[in-house]
């Protein structure tokens, strides 16, 4: 199987512990990598986006945390791919002539993204046969969008679902190539949640490679997906410390 990664052009921890056990697959040839290059929205305007839709304090009390906390470890996607013999296409205009062009002579039978591009449109979306996979940290029949964790919580969930899907147009309405069942713990914070469904999920890509290179596999039918969430407000933010308080 040849496949394409749309990755951003750092990667982090996850990512590369993702990519390991899939670079060392017999069974896959990765034909090239698309790097999504176009500039991020900066801290100010992210915070003034949010601001106006009545996130900002929220943004700030996560903007003091980042600050606060210590750098996440990653590295240049173009060392690593550089360093394993395999080719890479940045691009600042990922859907231009020029760049489907190259990403079409990659000839990939299925991309993984791991990062950047945001929401994928077409032609981009089925350029490859067997489609785009990426991973959802949730689970789709219920919890669409984002942060990992939050809303589980807030919602006193027991268990929280990871996901890779095929994409399709949409957010995280794609079909579930591979899934499995995150146990929510007494003492979780969305940090240690967060972490340990990306600490379970990181075979899960091979997994889900692996099952679509069986003609015979079907993905599950989901009849009903779950609403879309998005980043909360300051109000919820808190409302979700105080119940994390006395669940301890």
């Amino acid at each position: 199987m040849r496949i394409a990664i749309l990755c951003s052009p750092q990667l982090d921890r996850f990512q590369q512990e993702v990519l390991a056990p899939i670079m060392d697959a017999p069974d896959i040839e990765i034909a090239g990598v698309l790097i999504d290059c176009r500039p991020r929205p900066s801290l100010k305007e992210r915070f003034v986006k949010n601001l106006k839709r009545g996130r900002g304090g929220y943004m700030l009390v996560m903007l003091a945390k980042r600050l606060a906390a210590k750098k996440v470890p990653s590295m240049p996607a173009v060392g690593y791919f550089s360093e394993r013999g395999v080719a890479c296409v940045e691009t600042r205009q990922p859907y231009s002539s020029v760049t489907l062009q190259k990403t079409a002579e990659m000839s990939a039978d299925v991309m993984v993204m791991l990062g950047g591009f945001g929401i994928v449109k077409e032609p981009l979306l089925t350029m490859a046969p067997q489609g785009i996979l990426s991973y959802h940290h949730g689970d789709m029949r219920r919890y669409r969008g984002q942060p990992v964790g939050f809303w589980e919580l807030y919602n006193n969930e027991k268990t929280m679902g990871v996901t890779v899907q095929r994409l399709s147009a949409g957010i995280d309405k794609g079909s579930p190539i591979a899934e499995k069942t995150i146990e929510i713990e007494r003492g979780d914070t969305v940090a240690s949640l967060s972490q340990r469904a990306l600490d379970n999920s990181v075979g899960m890509m091979l997994d889900a490679l692996h099952k679509i290179q069986n003609p015979d596999f079907e993905p599950a039918v989901i009849d009903r997906y779950g609403s879309v969430y998005t980043i909360p407000n300051l109000r919820q933010y808190i409302t979700l410390k105080v119940k994390l308080l006395f669940r301890k």
